[in-house]
């Protein structure tokens, strides 16, 4: 292994907090219940307008309509809830030691995406970041993927992808890349397994056994 791809929200930094509060601020705007929330969630980890498509247009809201509601949330007002998961900064900093090289597929847009990384004190930790500012596709199409090992000229066989949702780990299945699953994020272990990742970590201590492994390899 001479790469990871990581996925940010739920899988290196609890952003819950802040979702979820985007989340009821749009919610108590548009007059809908907070059990609204709850099918809003299973979208996290996809792009932004598609979570909201298919949360709201069974609703009869269209996207156009409950974006800019979402969107009106002060976000970076409000970005000290967000919080690296206990160990990561230990992780990436002793993997970035061992000379494994480290990436960013996110569906979080490029500007917050840079912002929230550089204020957890993680940016000299990865080559490079790509956001759905930088494909045709985003999550689960692999052309994220497919742009990272391009960018930095490694092959699919020296790669993994590490995320918390089956989107992640759909993601790295379709670019024939191995996956690792995290407990820590969005998604219970049943729904993750059913994307076939190659291990399952509940926490960031079994993740850091995991690889270190694959990187002594």
């Amino acid at each position: 292994m001479k790469l990871v791809i990581w996925d940010f929200d739920g899988t290196l930094a609890d952003t819950r907090p802040i979702i979820e509060a985007g989340m009821d601020h749009a919610l108590k705007q548009m007059g809908l219940p907070g059990t609204v929330r709850e099918e809003w969630l299973k979208y996290v980890g996809l792009p932004l307008e598609e979570g909201i498509t298919r949360t709201f247009g069974p609703l009869g809201r269209a996207m156009e309509e409950v974006l800019p509601i979402y969107r009106s949330y002060d976000y970076t007002a409000n970005e000290h809830l967000i919080r690296g998961f206990e160990g990561v900064s230990g992780l990436l900093a002793e993997l970035h030691g061992r000379g494994v090289r480290q990436a960013i597929a996110s569906s979080k847009r490029t500007v917050p995406l840079a912002r929230q990384v550089e204020a957890l004190g993680w940016t000299p930790f990865f080559e490079t970041m790509v956001t759905p500012d930088d494909v045709a596709q985003a999550k689960p199409d692999p052309e994220s993927i497919h742009l990272i090992l391009e960018r930095l000229g490694v092959a699919p066989g020296d790669a993994v992808m590490v995320g918390d949702t089956p989107f992640d780990l759909d993601m790295a299945r379709r670019a024939g890349i191995r996956s690792v699953a995290v407990g820590h994020g969005f998604y219970g272990e049943e729904a993750l397994a059913a994307s076939g990742p190659m291990a399952y970590a509940p926490g960031t201590a079994a993740l850091r056994e995991i690889l270190l492994a694959w990187s002594a390899s």
